[in-house]
């Protein structure tokens, strides 16, 4: 089983096998993140991604005007976000740190800190997930607002579904794609997660790759409750039909 750190930095050269354009995806999540934001006044200003990766959300949101300092614990996904910055003229401030303490490894306070694309979940316990909520909170000016996105738990634990299908992408001589196995604990608090990645050459060959990596069950319930004891209020949940995002959304204030 990789950790965090083990499993980001394997997939880190392959990430964007994920996606069938990985930069127009990009793109879409910094415009629907910049929309949610700027429905709540926040059209510029200072942003942090404490959980970046190879800069999926910190890169579009840059380009979107926000000033972006992006940390992870992956050191491979941190160069990978800083070669794809410079190929873009990107200006993002890239640093490598968990997430658990941030606050130490960045300078000033921001108007908003994001965390996307299920990270948080990787940390497995109450104490973890809420040192890494105190150290985010502690990078925020007074109201700042922090955004999560994350699966929805609620409604997995109840089916408990063995993965995600493959999905195949690109023209024949140069596919490319992904697929995920899931293998859920008796009582469903966690789900170990193995990820598939393959890609076809020109004589119709494939090769494919796998790691696998855990993953808490995180219930909203017990986020909220964990939000509010790191010091944050007003916690409001923006779920995909009413957000557009293709994950539910928290917010929370400082």
């Amino acid at each position: 089983m990789a950790t965090p750190e083990e499993f980001y930095d394997a997939l880190a050269s392959e990430y964007h096998l994920l996606f069938g354009d990985w930069w127009w995806a990009a793109q879409w999540h910094g415009r629907l993140i910049a929309g949610i934001l700027a429905e709540r006044g926040i059209t510029r200003g200072r942003l942090l991604d404490c959980t970046c990766g190879i800069g999926t959300q910190a890169l579009p949101l840059a380009t979107l005007g926000y000033d972006v300092t992006a940390t992870d614990v992956s050191k491979a996904a941190v160069a990978r976000a800083r070669v794809e910055a410079a190929a873009r003229g990107i200006d993002v401030a890239f640093k490598v740190c968990d997430v658990r303490d941030v606050r130490d490894h960045v300078d000033g306070t921001f108007d908003v800190v994001i965390s996307c694309d299920n990270a948080l979940p990787h940390l497995l316990t109450d104490e973890h997930l809420q040192r890494a909520l105190v150290s985010i909170r502690a990078c925020l000016r007074p109201r700042g607002l922090l955004l999560i996105s994350l699966r929805d738990y609620d409604a997995l634990r109840l089916t408990r579904p063995g993965g995600v299908s493959l999905s195949v992408h690109g023209e024949a001589g140069s596919r490319h794609g992904s697929g995920q196995s899931w293998r859920w604990s008796a009582d469903a608090e966690y789900v170990d997660i193995e990820l598939f990645t393959f890609t076809e050459d020109a004589a119709g060959s494939w090769r494919a790759r796998s790691a696998t990596t855990r993953y808490r069950a995180l219930p909203r319930a017990n986020l909220d409750e964990l939000l509010i004891s790191a010091g944050f209020h007003d916690v409001q949940w923006l779920m995909p039909a009413a957000s557009g995002y293709y994950q539910p959304i928290v917010l929370a204030e400082a």
